[in-house]
Order: C-alpha cells, then sequence, then structure tokens
C-alpha cells in the first residue's frame, strides 16, 4: 500500500471524538469496554445505526452479546447514555454523557444494577427491548425500587397472568403510594387488602 493509499484510509468517515471524554474518562467511571463502546456508537450513528442491537455491538466490540448488553445497562445505569422514544422509532442517545462531559461531578446511581434481574425479565417476557430495559434501570435509578420490590411486582404480575411493563409499573406505584419498601411490606399490604 503506497503513502496515498493510506492517507485515503485514515480519511474516510473520521469519528469524531470529544477530548473531553478521553481527559474526564476517570472522572466518569468509564471502564476501556464502556468507552470503546461509546466510541462504536458514535461510529454507528455516522453510519444511520442509531439504535445497534447488543448483538451487533458485541461483534464490533469483540466480545459476547451478553456482555455488550450488561456494558450498555452500565451505561444507562450510570445516566451516561438514554433511549429516545419518537415517532420516528427507538434511538441510544449521548446527550447525557455530553452534558455529563459539562459537569465538575457526576454523581453515582443509589443502586447498582444486577444483570441477573435482566435475565429474569427476559425469562418471563422472551426478549426484552432497550426502551423495557431502561424502564427497570429507571425504576431503580429514579424511582428508587429496589430490586426485591421489582421481582416482587413481577411475580405478582405473573401470579395475575398480566405479563407487561405498564401492570407491573402500576404495581409498583399502588405500593408506592401505600410505602411498601420491602418484602414484608408486600406481604403485609397483601393481607390487609386480601
Amino acid at each position: 500500500m503506497d503513502a496515498h493509499q493510506l492517507i485515503q484510509l485514515f480519511e474516510q468517515s473520521p469519528v469524531v471524538i470529544p477530548r473531553k471524554l478521553f481527559t474526564d474518562a476517570r472522572r466518569l467511571d468509564l471502564s476501556p469496554v464502556e468507552f470503546s463502546l461509546i466510541v462504536h456508537l458514535l461510529e454507528m450513528t455516522g453510519e444511520g445505526i442509531v439504535m445497534p442491537l447488543p448483538s451487533e455491538l458485541g461483534k464490533r466490540l469483540n466480545v459476547s452479546e451478553n456482555e455488550a448488553r450488561s456494558v450498555l445497562l452500565g451505561l444507562l445505569q450510570k445516566e451516561l447514555i438514554a433511549i429516545d422514544a419518537s415517532s420516528d422509532g427507538e434511538r441510544y442517545s449521548l446527550l447525557p454523557l455530553f452534558e455529563a462531559l459539562q459537569g465538575e461531578e457526576k454523581v453515582a446511581p443509589q443502586q447498582t444494577l444486577n444483570e441477573n434481574i435482566i435475565h429474569t425479565f427476559e425469562r418471563e417476557f422472551g426478549t426484552i427491548t432497550p426502551f423495557e430495559i431502561e424502564q427497570i434501570v429507571g425504576w431503580m435509578t429514579e424511582d428508587g425500587f429496589s430490586e426485591e420490590l421489582i421481582m416482587a411486582a413481577l411475580r405478582e404480575a405473573k401470579l395475575r397472568n398480566v405479563r407487561n411493563f405498564k401492570y407491573m409499573d402500576k404495581i409498583l406505584r399502588v405500593w408506592q403510594d401505600h410505602h411498601v419498601e420491602s418484602l414484608e411490606d408486600v406481604v403485609e399490604y397483601q393481607r390487609r387488602n386480601k
């Protein structure tokens, strides 16, 4: 390959990566795989792929689909990426990352997401969408529901043979209105409301 061909290779479709992403990666607590996934999201967005599947990301990162999903979940939980839903469909948004790069401190979410909760939901619902994953993350990080309470709502929905996220959200909201915060509270609430 001559020098001209080499230059052409590096000039085709460059991916723009903010310098601040490099300098603030440690402050944002980005692992090397998370950093790499963000770069791939930037690149894929430039290609017009706005909502890549975990399997596609796994191939690009040279990791399993489950690991790619786990990394996505971590970034959603850290609130560094988001899922935007519009009339055009769903897409990953890096706006939260860019906002975090502007700020000085990034507050860590209160709870960590156990990857097994996603696997449990997939066993019950089949493949779940990124939007549904974001719903689970939101229940924990934004609404403050514990993992055990979310799993109890899943069991409740399963017992009633209503397996959808809207129904589970309603269960969690009712419990929240009645100050149900633990499994013991769930049992007491169900006993009182038989």
